[in-house]
């Protein structure tokens, strides 16, 4: 019994129908999307009372409401009190959230939701994390690839036109930049091609 395939044009058609529907999800069901970020290094710092740990980082954004950073708590054993602070470039303090070692996995990424600041794009911000009492074992942060702290900052999209130009540069700047990825992708359409110039020749 043969087996029965979907001419290769209507498989074409079916995935890029597939990419629409999953941007267009993404473009109406997605509130909070990626301002700009560190990626991690895979090593952590410890920190301790006294001694905050800063990183500071210019939104390209207006309405940033999320920041999230790496922690590791060793074991699970610390159990102590922390806290995460948002600053302007002036000092002023817009955010302060306190938060245990309850909170952090063994590594885990801890979220801190504030409500959107409304004039934030183009302005300096400093992220800082420090201990409140001292504790054994010390609590890790995640360090970025170029040094700092590894972190992720978000917006809240207000203009849905806006949105989907973000989400559409994004998508462009992350297939351009993983290599691997769009090598792939380009070697799977050119195959794709290739079929479909051969079926068409029979068919001539």
């Amino acid at each position: 019994m043969s087996e029965s395939r979907l001419p290769w044009y209507l498989s074409f058609a079916l995935g890029v129908l597939f990419i629409f529907l999953s941007l267009l999800a993404a473009w109406l069901g997605v509130r909070n999307r990626l301002d700009t970020d560190q990626s991690f290094r895979d090593a952590f710092v410890s920190f301790s009372p006294g001694k905050p740990l800063t990183q500071t980082f210019t939104a390209r954004h207006d309405f940033i409401n999320i920041v999230i950073l790496q922690f590791k708590n060793p074991g699970l054993a610390n159990r102590g009190e922390f806290r995460f602070s948002l600053k302007s470039e002036e000092g002023v303090l817009l955010v302060e959230r306190s938060f245990s070692g309850y909170n952090i996995g063994d590594p885990s990424l801890v979220r801190f939701q504030f409500d959107p600041i409304p004039a934030s794009r183009g302005e300096r911000f400093a992220i800082a994390v420090e201990a409140v009492s001292l504790n054994e074992p010390p609590i890790g942060v995640g360090i970025g690839r170029t040094g700092g702290l590894s972190f992720s900052a978000y917006y809240r999209t207000a203009d849905k036109k806006a949105g989907l130009a973000d989400l559409l540069n994004n998508l462009t700047q992350k297939l351009l930049g993983d290599k691997i990825f769009f090598a792939l992708w380009a070697l799977a359409l050119f195959l794709l091609a290739g079929q479909g110039v051969k079926v068409i020749r029979r068919k001539l």
